[in-house]
This record gives C-alpha cells, structure tokens and sequence, in this order.
C-alpha cells in the first residue's frame, strides 16, 4: 500500500475539519472516498459492521436528558473502541452524504440549537478529530516513522514559547501596511499564482502577530519580507513593515 493513502486520508479529513459548511458536502465524499479506496480502512469498517450495526451503536451513542427548565439536550458519545469508533462516523458521513441524515438538523439536535458554524466546529472538534486519530493509527504501518510521537513532541516543544509584548500601536502600524499590499496585490496587474502567495502571507503573518509566539512570528516574518520583496510596488510598505518589526523584536 502506498504511503500516499495516508495522505490522502489525513488531508482529507483535514480539509472536512476545517470545512466551511458550504463546503462540507464535497469534503465529506473526499474522505469517503479515500476510506473507499484503502483497503485497511475498508476491512476495518466491514469487520466492524459485521459484528456491530451502525443503528444499535447509533442508539448506544445518543446520551438525552432533561435540564431544570423542561430544555431535553441531546449528546453523542462516540464509541471508545478505536475500530468502532472509525466505523461509527464512516457509516453517519455516509448517512449525511447520501441525504439520509440532514447534517444542519444533526448539528442542530446535537451540538448547538441555533448557531450552525459554532455547531460544526464543536461537531469537528468532538467527533472529526478523534476520527482522524482512529484513521491514522489505523494506517500507521504505512508509514511508522512519520507518526514519531517523539519526533512531534520534540517539535512541538521546540516552537513552545512564552507570548511577547507588542504594543498595540505598533500592531496597528503593521496591520495597515500589511492591509495596503494586500489591497494593491489584488488591484494590480500581478498573475494569479503571485496574488494567491501574497494573500495567504498577508493572512499568516497577520495572524502569527496576533499569536504573539516569536518563534512562529520570526519565521512568517521571514517569508513574508523575502517574497514581497521580489516586488518593487511594495517596496515602501516593505520598508515601513521592516523598521516596525525591529522595534517589536528589539
């Protein structure tokens, strides 16, 4: 099997975590299909299935009770079994994905009674993410040394680091500049690779001064001044984002 089915898998559900819910529907036949098409994903779902029905662990899952006010609230508690928690979502993806299950309902009656966008982030978090876990240790003998939990936790210990001060002044100074290349990116005559790369830039470097970690900020900030100044149109904002950065890292 090709390492390439952890991936796909991986990215795929990656996509569907991070899913607009216009764009759910399509994320949703992407993971599907990748579950589809690898056959330790499939043999786990059909070994699963045999033993269990998608209805009774459906039934198991769903946890009702009444508040003091007469409000029933509604919970899904996944199974704790790695396999059948794979196989649980696979089959309510499925359901969602063939129209069965109406996903804004589902959201709705299980994860927020009014705000869709909240209910699906609370849906990501609860039942994609764990999901992923289950897939990617699944398709762990793909690839064993990607999964290093030593090498993600050294990592992860490298870019810990305790937030800086930036003066708020400062952040607005940076913001402006970072707003006007991002304004002149898009209303000049650059092709669409280079508008597409400067875009997403302007969005990480933004967010990474929100941040306030240095280690991620110097880095963004690394890769936003050395692509923009390739071009001579921002050189003055360029200029004006540099002096700032040395005050902030100063």
């Amino acid at each position: 099997m090709s390492s390439n089915q952890l991936a796909e898998f991986t990215n795929g559900v990656n996509n569907l975590i991070e899913s607009k819910l216009i764009l759910v529907d399509k994320n949703i036949a992407t993971v599907l299909k990748c579950v589809a098409t690898t056959p330790v994903l499939c043999k786990c779902l059909a070994d699963t299935v045999q033993s269990t029905s998608y209805a009774t662990e459906f039934s198991r899952a769903k946890v009702s009770w009444t508040t003091t006010e007469g409000r029933v609230i509604n919970q899904l508690k996944l199974p704790v079994d790695r396999n059948r928690l794979f196989s649980f979502v696979v089959c309510l993806l499925t359901e969602v994905d063939s129209g069965r299950r109406n996903l804004l309902d589902f959201l709705k009656e299980f994860y927020h009674p009014t705000d869709s966008n909240l209910g699906y982030e609370k849906f990501a978090n609860e039942v994609l993410k764990p999901f992923k876990q289950a897939g990617v240790s699944l398709l762990a003998n793909v690839d064993p040394e990607s999964l290093s939990g030593e090498n993600t936790a050294r990592a992860e210990k490298f870019f810990q680091a305790e937030n800086m001060y930036i003066q708020s002044q400062l952040l607005k100074d940076v913001f402006r500049q970072i707003e006007q290349i991002n304004i002149k990116v898009h209303c000049e005559d650059f092709p669409p690779a280079v508008v597409e790369e400067i875009s997403i830039l302007c969005e990480y470097f933004s967010n990474a001064l929100y941040l306030k970690n240095p280690k991620i900020l110097w880095v963004v900030w690394i890769a936003f001044k050395r692509t923009v100044k390739q071009y001579s149109q921002f050189d003055a904002h360029l200029v004006s984002i540099s002096q700032t950065m040395a005050l902030i890292f100063s």
